[in-house]
């Protein structure tokens, strides 16, 4: 039995009803330049039942969900959870973000987190790059990458049971 959209709703704003908007999420996340809403702001029109609002920014996309606003959280607010959530309300709305690479990338980070249950970045970068019909956009990276044992041909071996869990979940 799945959970409602009203349980969904219920259970992201208690999350987000806990913030009382000190900015330590936003003043520690590493992709907020790149937003059009700062992350405290977001969670803060969460919070009052204003979800359709957050809907609409491309803040939601463009959460890297690195934690960095989770751990600079007094409360212990788990921020990416709700972006997350957010992310997938406007999924089962028909909404996209506005920059056509953003939800691409968005495609092709969920279909390889679907496969394995980790992030592969060479096939991340590859195909991104083939879907935004740039395959050498990043080529000068890959050397510098390598070097520093950050990419991997190879992709990581899958988390044990992942699969399952998908299923059970879906």
């Amino acid at each position: 039995m799945g959970i409602s959209n009203l349980e969904k709703k219920s259970i992201l704003y208690q999350e987000a009803s806990l913030c009382y908007q000190c900015g330590k999420c936003s003043s520690g996340c590493p992709v907020v330049e790149e937003m059009d809403m700062f992350p405290h702001i977001a969670i803060h029109l969460a919070s009052l039942g204003l979800e359709e609002k957050v809907l609409n920014t491309e803040t939601i996309w463009i959460c890297a969900s690195c934690y960095a606003c989770a751990v600079k959280c007094p409360n212990d607010i788990e921020i990416p959870d709700i972006m997350n959530q957010l992310k997938q309300m406007a999924v089962e709305k028909g909404l996209k973000p506005k920059r056509n690479d953003i939800y691409k990338f968005h495609k092709t980070f969920t279909k390889d987190i679907l496969r394995r249950g980790r992030v592969h970045e060479f096939r991340i970068m590859l195909e991104y790059n083939l879907r935004l019909g740039k395959p050498f956009k990043n080529a000068m990276l890959g050397p510098k990458m390598l070097f520093k044992n950050k990419l991997h041909f190879l992709p990581p071996k899958a988390v044990r049971g992942f699969k399952k869990l998908i299923k059970k979940t879906s």
